[in-house]
């Protein structure tokens, strides 16, 4: 998206304006949600009636707390989950035009994972309204063609689109109440959680959605390194293949039980993938001189995905903590086709 698009957008919305916009998740409807006129614009727009909540979106946990009083809950869910595809519903501060907070006085803040957003936040210096660009009661929107089946009255109160073609077909955010101390989840999206730092998985897909969360939050300049551990067949594979899919890997990624490791490169990354079931003392590990793979690899772009490391042990262990950034991610069986990971 070119920052002429940001900038005219930033404006429309300063003026009082509606802009349709896209997120990480499906188009949205993006008004100012301190100004009143703008608020009832949307309203009538989504034919939605006050006191049923709007979101908003924001920068970061700073700007979030100038609308929301965050609760021992809340600041764990922020930590953890933030910023990623989840609506956080805390207790609002009443700082927003009347129709943003529910009736009840709570509020939903996101912070997207998505650089479109965070620059127009950024150009604004404020929030955004993140409702999804559809009327009340009707199905997301993954492109701005339905714009032409909206009436001529509707299309008038539009006062820009920004089209970046069709999205990637993502449910709308998870909504997570917050202002108790026990997590409630009010509507499933893609991710879902049981507590701030686990996610619900049901099938294959949903594993590969929280693989791709999981890298889009901690990939950086380090060597970085998923540590994943749990049964036989629960998913552990799946994860890693989608992490090497994310780094541009072709190849067809398979689990390296018998070779203990593959490895592949790409334009940017250099991907591991490891399988440490078969391995049971430090002369085999010499043997593959597994520490020197992420020793000398300090820039060279590398993610390695390590299946069963507790059998590296507490020596191995502590030295690769120290030289990469390590993620250790806990798959279990909640029933036989619930999984859940723990980061």
């Amino acid at each position: 998206m070119k920052s002429g698009d940001i900038k005219k957008a930033a404006k429309i919305i300063k003026n009082g304006g509606l802009v349709i916009f896209p997120s990480d998740t499906v188009y949205i409807l993006a008004v100012d949600p301190t100004n009143e006129t703008a608020v009832k614009k949307l309203l009538g727009f989504k034919n939605r009636w006050v006191g049923k909540a709007i979101s908003i979106a924001v920068l970061d946990k700073k700007m979030a707390e100038k609308y929301v009083v965050l609760n021992d809950n809340a600041q764990n869910i922020y930590a953890n989950l933030l910023p990623g595809p989840f609506t956080i519903v805390s207790s609002g501060k009443h700082k927003v035009a009347k129709g943003i907070e529910a009736e009840n006085g709570t509020l939903g803040i996101r912070i997207p994972n998505n650089t479109w957003i965070h620059d127009l936040i950024a150009e604004l210096g404020g929030p955004v309204t993140a409702t999804s660009a559809n009327l009340s009661g009707r199905t997301p929107n993954y492109s701005v063609n339905f714009v032409n089946k909206l009436s001529k009255k509707k299309q008038l109160m539009i006062d820009l689109i920004v089209d970046q073609g069709k999205l990637p077909k993502n449910k709308p955010s998870t909504v997570i109440d917050a202002t108790e101390p026990e997590i409630k989840i009010l509507r499933r999206g893609d991710l879902i959680t049981g507590s701030s730092k686990t996610l619900i998985s049901k099938s294959e897909k949903e594993t590969e959605k929280i693989a791709e969360f999981m890298f889009n939050k901690v990939i950086g300049d380090k060597p970085t390194v998923f540590g994943l551990s749990g049964d036989l067949g629960c998913g552990k594979t799946v994860f890693s293949r989608k992490i090497g899919n994310l780094l541009g890997v072709k190849e067809k990624i398979t689990s390296p039980t018998f070779v203990i490791y593959n490895e592949y490169m790409t334009e940017k990354y250099k991907f591991l993938h490891f399988d440490l079931y078969r391995l049971g003392n430090k002369f085999e590990f010499e043997e593959i001189k597994f520490l020197e793979q992420f020793a000398t690899s300090a820039s060279s772009g590398l993610v390695a995905c390590i299946e069963w490391p507790e059998n590296m042990g507490d020596e191995y262990l502590g030295k690769l903590k120290n030289i990469t950034n390590y993620i250790p991610v806990n798959f279990s069986y909640v029933d036989a086709t619930t999984r859940e990971i723990k980061f």
